[in-house]
């Protein structure tokens, strides 16, 4: 699958360079977008990363549930035409949920639950605009990342479990994109078609499993708001 995804971005890179036309200002773009979600009492979904479409699902059985997520993404990228641009990108999301009487697997009582998850990923990435003349852009977003992955679980403020993960994705997102000026621009982007394969492992246990994921990601934490700068 390593070889599927690294053939997957290199075909992007070719197809964005053979479609170069006319030379326009080649210019740089300095960019970044926030995703925030809050859900209280309701069944919270937690995806391993701002493109990630991989998660885990929680029953709420409990008096009070919160689950907050808080994804951004910081990225840099280089005019090549009209149409195509190609660029790095950081991703860091944190995702901490709560649960007040709780009933928890293995638990003869109920607990104060609480979930923290942090990440931290990077990675290339191109985009496409399909309507370059229009006002407003419509565009695909092909990338290749890297992330790491660690969570901590307690019961009554008392750690239980210790969980780290990493992996690869590919995929493909889409958005849109509106010019403020001829220096700003607003942007809108979601999620897509999306495949993830990595490692899951539970610190001081044997649990060491690899895991993957191919398949269509569109939901609230896949939506990120952002502005970005030509210079």
């Amino acid at each position: 699958m390593k070889k599927f995804t690294f053939s997957l971005f290199m075909t992007v890179l070719f197809l964005g360079i053979q479609a170069q036309e006319e030379t326009i200002a080649n210019r740089f773009i300095l960019g970044g977008s926030i995703n925030f979600v809050s859900q209280k009492n309701s069944v919270p979904l937690a995806a391993l990363s701002i493109n990630s479409g991989v998660g885990i699902l929680f029953a709420d059985n409990t008096n009070e549930s919160k689950n907050t997520v808080l994804s951004l993404s910081p990225y840099l990228a280089k005019e090549v035409n009209a149409n195509w641009l190609v660029g790095i990108q950081l991703n860091y999301r944190l995702d901490n949920y709560t649960a007040e009487d709780a009933f928890s697997f293995g638990q003869p009582s109920p607990t104060d639950f609480n979930r923290k998850t942090n990440s931290f990923g990077f990675g290339l990435f191109s985009r496409y605009t399909l309507n370059p003349e229009q006002r407003f852009h419509f565009f695909l977003q092909p990338f290749l990342g890297y992330n790491l992955l660690s969570e901590d679980t307690k019961n009554n403020d008392v750690l239980v479990q210790e969980e780290t993960a990493n992996y690869f994705e590919a995929g493909v997102g889409l958005g849109f994109l509106y010019p403020i000026n001829s220096k700003f621009r607003a942007t809108l982007r979601t999620g897509g078609i999306n495949y993830v394969n990595g490692k899951w492992k539970v610190k001081d246990t044997e649990i060491d499993k690899g895991f993957s994921s191919f398949g269509l990601n569109l939901n609230l934490s896949t939506v990120f708001i952002g502005v970005e700068m030509r210079f």
